[in-house]
């Protein structure tokens, strides 16, 4: 299909350009949680490594830890993936403004657009699996605190 109009080509990449933009975003809000869980795992490995961490604290740790492990390579997959899509609507906009010269690389479009929106539904899936195990996380963190609460309230009941 001939384009006879230079601003049609324009038009057509604009669309991409606006997905760029919304990957963009995402990107932004996947790496904001990336760095607070790798600060957290740092936070807790330090406090696990303290002398004054006593035995039922680091035992809570330890079974966070590996939640977190899991949480941070989901974000850094989710990351991975969005910038991958990100390419993917960069270079669909590229070809699409190509197209005034060479129309045979409209034919790449399509595949581009495909990839690009399925990169970016695996990474929703990842950041969607990471907040699962974000929550795993906070409940053990509440068990842990209820134990010890109840535990104090039975040491302040003894004679």
């Amino acid at each position: 299909m001939p384009i006879d109009n230079p601003l049609q080509v324009v038009a057509s990449a604009v669309t991409p350009v606006v997905l760029v933009s919304a990957t963009a975003i995402l990107i932004s809000g996947v790496n904001s949680r990336h760095i607070a869980i790798a600060d957290r795992i740092r936070s807790l490995t330090a406090e696990f490594r303290s002398d004054a961490t006593n035995p039922a604290r680091r035992a809570s740790i330890s079974r966070q830890l590996p939640a977190f492990q899991m949480r941070i390579r989901l974000a850094s997959w989710a990351i991975r993936g969005l910038y991958l899509a990100s390419a993917c609507f960069v270079t669909m906009a590229l070809l699409i403004s190509a197209t005034l010269w060479r129309e045979m690389l409209a034919e790449a479009t399509v595949p581009l657009f495909i990839a690009g929106i399925l990169l970016l539904l695996v990474s929703i899936v990842c950041e969607l699996w990471e907040l699962q195990k974000a929550n795993s996380t906070l409940f053990d963190e509440i068990a842990d605190l209820d134990l010890t609460a109840s535990q104090a309230s039975q040491t302040d009941l003894r004679p």
